[in-house]
C-alpha cells in the first residue's frame, strides 16, 4: 500500500514555491531554513515545518510540507485566519478545476480543486478563526482516506465490544 508513494510522482501544482511531485528534500532545504516535523505515517516520509516569515503571504499561520519515502513532496498544510477564504477560493477559481463547493452564509465553508495528480482542499470551520489550505497527491490522499477508515472501524469495533 505504501510501495505507491516510492513511485515518481509527476509534477503538479506550486505553493509557495514548492511543486508538488518535483520538490525534493534538499531543494526544500536550500530555499527555506526548515524544522524536521517527524515523520508522516500516511507516506512514511519526512515532514518539515516551513517558517512562515519566509514566506510573503498575508494571514499565513502555519505551513508544513510532506514527503514521500523517496523523498518528492507530496503534499503541503497549511494554516491560515479564516478571513482569507473567499480571497483564496476567487484565486484558485482562476487557476485549478473546481470539483465541489459548500460555502453557505453561516456555517463550515469548503471547496476542493484538481490540478493533475493533486487535490487541493480549502476548509474554514465556523467557529474556528483558522481555515486550511491544504496540497495532496492522490496517492497520499488514498492511504490516508483507507488508514483513516480502518482506525475508525477499529474504534467502533472497541467501543461495540464494551457494551
Amino acid at each position: 500500500m505504501l510501495s505507491l508513494l516510492s513511485l515518481p510522482v509527476l509534477a503538479g501544482p506550486t505553493i509557495f514555491g514548492m511543486e508538488l511531485g518535483k520538490m525534493t528534500e534538499k531543494e526544500l532545504k536550500d530555499k527555506y531554513n526548515v524544522n524536521r516535523a517527524g515523520t508522516n505515517k500516511y507516506s512514511d516520509g519526512n515532514m518539515y515545518s516551513v517558517p512562515v516569515s519566509s514566506i510573503k503571504f498575508e494571514g499565513l499561520q502555519e505551513v508544513t510540507a510532506i514527503f514521500s519515502k523517496d523523498g518528492q513532496l507530496v503534499g503541503v498544510l497549511t494554516t491560515l485566519h479564516k478571513k482569507k477564504f473567499d480571497y483564496l477560493k476567487k484565486i484558485l477559481d482562476g487557476k485549478y478545476k473546481r470539483v465541489s463547493q459548500k460555502t453557505p452564509f453561516v456555517g463550515n465553508k469548503e471547496a476542493i480543486y484538481r490540478a493533475g495528480d493533486t487535490e487541493i482542499l480549502l476548509t474554514s470551520h465556523h467557529l474556528s478563526f483558522k481555515m486550511s489550505m491544504n496540497y495532496i497527491n492522490d496517492d497520499l490522499m488514498q492511504v490516508f482516506n483507507r488508514q483513516s477508515e480502518a482506525e475508525a472501524h477499529q474504534k467502533q469495533q472497541g467501543e461495540a465490544s464494551q457494551l
